[in-house]
C-alpha cells in the first residue's frame, strides 16, 4: 500500500479519536454544583442533581439545594439539551446546544424559544451559533479536568415586551463526568451586561 494511504488512514484515526460520543447516562448518576455570581465572585447556593430516569430519548433529573428545600424536576433530551424545568422554563423544541458526537471545529445554528408560565406571558426567542472550540484545562472545586469547550452565542428577543440583546453560554464538557464541569451564562442589552453567572462542579458520582 502506498505511503499516502497509510498517512490518510492515520489522519482518519486521529480525527475519529477526537469524537466525543453521547454519554450513557444512568439512573442514580449525580452531580453537585455551586452557583456563582461572577460580577461579585460570590457563591449563592449549592445543589445536587440526580438522574431518576434515562433512555435513548430523555433524561429526567431531580435537583435539590443543600440544606433542604423544594425538589425541582427537570427534563433533558438524551444529549443534555434542556426541555423543561421549574427554574429554567420550557424550551421549544429544546436548548439545542449539544449535538453528539462532539468534535472540535463543529458548528451549528440553534433556534429556540423559552416560556416561563409562572411569570405570565414571559417568552424569549433565542438565535445562536454553537461552536465546539477545543480541548482545554479547567479548574473547578471538584478538581482540574481536561474538558471540551462548547460555546453558544447569539441574540435574544423578548416576545412579550420590547427588549432584545445578546447572550452567551460556555460549557466545559468532560466525557468521564458525563456532563459539563463548568457552565457560564451572560447576557447584555444596549445598556450593558445584565447577568453573568454560572455553575461549577463540586463533586459527582457516575456509573
Amino acid at each position: 500500500m502506498p505511503p499516502f494511504f497509510f498517512f490518510a488512514a492515520a489522519l482518519c484515526a486521529v480525527a475519529q479519536a477526537q469524537d466525543v460520543p453521547r454519554p450513557q447516562v444512568k439512573a442514580g448518576d449525580s452531580w453537585t454544583f455551586r452557583r456563582v455570581e461572577y460580577e461579585t465572585n460570590s457563591v449563592t447556593g449549592v445543589f445536587t442533581a440526580q438522574v431518576t430516569f434515562a433512555n435513548e430519548r430523555v433524561i429526567q433529573v431531580v435537583s435539590q439545594r443543600q440544606g433542604g428545600g423544594k425538589e425541582i424536576d427537570s427534563t433533558f433530551t438524551a444529549e443534555w439539551n434542556q426541555v423543561s424545568s421549574a427554574n429554567s422554563g420550557i424550551f421549544e423544541p429544546h436548548q439545542d446546544i449539544f449535538r453528539f458526537p462532539l468534535r472540535p471545529g463543529n458548528t451549528h445554528e440553534a433556534r429556540y424559544e423559552v416560556k416561563f408560565p409562572q411569570q405570565g406571558a414571559y417568552q424569549v426567542r433565542h438565535e445562536r451559533k454553537v461552536r465546539v472550540i477545543g480541548w482545554e484545562e479547567v479548574q473547578v472545586p471538584a478538581g482540574r479536568f481536561r474538558a471540551l469547550r462548547v460555546e453558544s452565542e447569539g441574540t435574544f428577543r423578548r416576545l412579550d415586551i420590547s427588549l432584545s440583546g445578546t447572550a452567551k453560554e460556555v460549557m466545559w464538557y468532560v466525557p468521564d463526568v458525563k456532563r459539563y464541569v463548568k457552565w457560564t451564562f451572560e447576557n447584555s442589552t444596549f445598556r450593558g451586561r445584565v447577568q453573568w453567572w454560572g455553575f461549577e462542579l463540586v463533586g459527582y458520582k457516575v456509573q
